[in-house]
């Protein structure tokens, strides 16, 4: 690229103990790691780690909610290097955890900043990054156990599907679908249009709206509903934007 400049920002969070995950049964994190070899024993230092699919910064492969659907080894990688934008929904979720995406956000977006690109990552901020990585408030769970957090509502889906036509949508909450609903109605319409999810994005506030793409590229794991996920922004600067 010569001398042209751009600016990357790492939209992924660290992946350990403290990452909040998804309440199940047993209590405390999910995610664990075993010491396997020592310098003082072995000379070198490995662990082994288990955890769920859906942890940290992942990817939704279409399989998650479309028995049809591809796994995440699956899914083409020329869908992984992608135009993004961003739309910036924290002054209305900021004061509502509930707060669901509209379809007039997504059309506001547009006039301000003009038509979607082909292909392109869609992320929506919520602000909700700033509450990582505690439990507690990123999943928000109320005493009945039921979760409060920002998402998508399914006209907002439908629109995306119906208008703009995403590669990929992304969020920085623990769900494009939000936190009390239990049937997941966007996930249900997007995925089984081949359309990947970027859950638990971190960083959207050091981005423009619009003029810089995305690589996000999964763990190559057979049969995976899901994945970590490491997602990098490219941004062009002004200088190179105007070449």
């Amino acid at each position: 690229m010569g001398d042209s400049k751009m600016r990357l920002v790492d939209l992924t969070h660290t992946l350990d103990g403290d990452s909040p995950y998804w309440p199940e049964d047993k209590p405390g994190s999910p995610f664990h790691t075993i010491v396997a070899t020592t310098y003082p024993k072995d000379g070198n230092f490995t662990r082994n780690f288990s955890m769920p699919e859906h942890l940290g910064t992942h990817m939704d492969a279409p399989v998650h909610f479309d028995p049809e659907g591809e796994a995440v080894d699956r899914i083409s990688v020329e869908r992984f290097f992608a135009p993004a934008v961003v739309i910036d929904v924290s002054s209305a979720a900021t004061p509502n955890p509930d707060y669901r995406v509209t379809a007039e956000d997504i059309k506001t977006w547009a006039e301000r900043n003009g038509v979607f690109p082909h292909g392109a990552v869609v992320f929506f901020r919520t602000g909700w990054a700033a509450r990582w990585p505690s439990q507690e408030q990123y999943m928000n769970a109320d005493l009945q156990g039921l979760l409060h957090f920002p998402g998508l509502s399914l006209e907002a889906a439908r629109y995306l599907l119906d208008h703009v036509q995403p590669v990929g949508i992304g969020i920085d909450t623990a769900s494009v679908d939000y936190g009390p609903s239990t049937d997941f109605p966007v996930h249900n319409l997007l995925m089984p249009a081949g359309i990947y999810h970027l859950e638990s994005v971190a960083n959207l506030d050091q981005l423009p709206a619009t003029g810089f793409r995305v690589v996000a590229l999964p763990l190559k794991l057979g049969g995976g509903s899901g994945a970590p996920v490491r997602v990098v922004a490219v941004v062009l600067t002004e200088s190179e934007t105007h070449h």
